[in-house]
């Protein structure tokens, strides 16, 4: 469980980075916020993050 938590923090620390960064963020048909290349990479279409609008 701890692993689990700590993996959690770790993900979410970067996308909040790459959220501050200006990165393309999306949000997948299952409600997951992704960076666009990794959901790219794992065959997920998404909605993209409009700019400046934080999660």
């Amino acid at each position: 469980m701890e692993n689990n938590d700590a993996i959690a923090a770790a993900r979410r620390r970067a996308l909040a980075e790459a959220l501050r960064s200006g990165e393309p963020v999306v949000v997948t048909a299952t409600g997951e916020v992704e960076k666009r290349e990794d959901a790219e990479m794992q065959g997920l279409a998404g909605i993209q993050v409009p700019d400046g609008k934080l999660a």
